[in-house]
């Protein structure tokens, strides 16, 4: 099997972008908002992640989202970045779901609305995103939102840590010292 170099599989999936393939299209905006295989264009990587967004293409709401989120190729735009990240969550993104819950609990392009926002939180987590199991094990340390739960706290940053969460171990090992 050959394998290609960034700038042919940037070339071969700018056709298919071109012929309006989302998959393709999404794949073109990476490479440029990355520069790979491509010279770094985060208005090009934008416009190209519009179009397969427009087409339904759900990785690419969730990197639309990410660039309107944190300002890449225009202006911060938290509002359309909350309207995508839902968008995106909806359709099941795991990530989306989970940055969703971050902008509804801190209420960063919307209102706060702690008890939806928990409730995408206890989504992605249950389905594995370590930074929502962190936040949600945080939570109940903390009882932001939440009745105060060493045991709930214990088991979220547990599965954190578990695979890696630096800031997760830490906590729950303050959180265990506590509880001794």
């Amino acid at each position: 099997m050959k394998s290609h170099t960034w700038k042919e599989a940037f070339k071969d999936a700018h056709e298919g972008a071109k012929n309006g393939n989302p998959r393709s299209q999404n794949f073109v905006g990476y490479c440029y908002s990355t520069g790979r295989g491509v010279t770094l264009d985060l208005k090009m990587s934008r416009r190209w992640f519009e179009k397969a967004a427009k087409n339904a293409q759900v990785e690419a709401i969730f990197n639309l989202a990410v660039m309107n989120d944190l300002g890449h190729g225009a202006q911060r735009n938290a509002v359309r970045a909350v309207r995508l990240y839902e968008e995106a969550a909806l359709r099941g993104h795991l990530q989306a779901q989970a940055n969703y819950a971050a902008m509804l609990l801190e209420g960063d392009g919307t209102n706060a609305d702690i008890a939806t926002g928990l409730q995408w939180l206890r989504r992605a987590a249950r389905r594995g995103d370590l930074k929502a199991q962190y936040n949600l094990g945080r939570a109940y340390v903390n009882g932001d939102g939440l009745r105060k739960s060493v045991g709930h706290a214990q088991k979220w940053l547990s599965k954190a840590a578990d695979s890696g969460h630096v800031r997760a171990r830490r906590l729950l090992q303050s959180v265990r010292k506590k509880a001794a």
